[in-house]
């Protein structure tokens, strides 16, 4: 929790929160907020809530601002309980992009989030313009992978790396 601690005096202003133990969550949310950070968390991954309808409303109900999943039939409960849509893209393979391209566009999701991030600058021309805001995510370690993958479009970098806490990305 040590490390969790340092989010709260960064500069960041939105938290992902990724992992944690659903029973703990509200608590979290509720400092998070106290601390001026807005808080998405990723529906998938919390432990004790099933990604469904029913985790949805329950997500919505501990105060979270957004819901993040892979999850595209989930977006438009995630609007109807007050929150963001972030539908999460993980580009493991360019025979699955155009299906994926498909699911996203079709979703309604507010924020899409292409995995892993990193390697944006490589396949952003693989890419249509997309209707909603690009975040990229994962393996994003450096100053300089940060700032490429902004300059391939993204809007934000999503990373757990400290270092690009505090980091002026402009």
């Amino acid at each position: 929790m040590a490390r969790f601690d340092a989010v709260f005096d960064s500069r960041v202003q939105i938290v992902f929160v990724l992992r944690a133990d659903g029973l703990e969550l509200r608590p979290l949310v509720r400092r998070l907020h106290a601390a001026g950070k807005l808080v998405a968390v990723h529906l998938d991954l919390i432990d004790g809530v099933r990604a469904d309808r029913a985790g949805v409303s329950w997500l919505g109900r501990t105060g979270v601002d957004a819901a993040i999943t892979s999850h595209g039939q989930l977006m438009q409960a995630i609007h109807r309980d007050g929150m963001l849509a972030i539908h999460r893209l993980l580009l493991v393979r360019r025979g699955l992009l155009a299906a994926a391209l498909t699911a996203v566009t079709r979703s309604g999701a507010d924020i899409v989030e292409v995995l892993p991030g990193v390697i944006l600058p490589e396949v952003a021309g693989l890419l249509p313009v997309l209707p909603v805001p690009l975040l990229a995510g994962g393996f994003i370690r450096t100053l300089a992978e940060a700032r490429a993958v902004l300059a391939a479009g993204a809007i934000g970098v999503t990373t757990s790396a400290e270092n690009l806490w505090n980091a002026d990305l402009a």
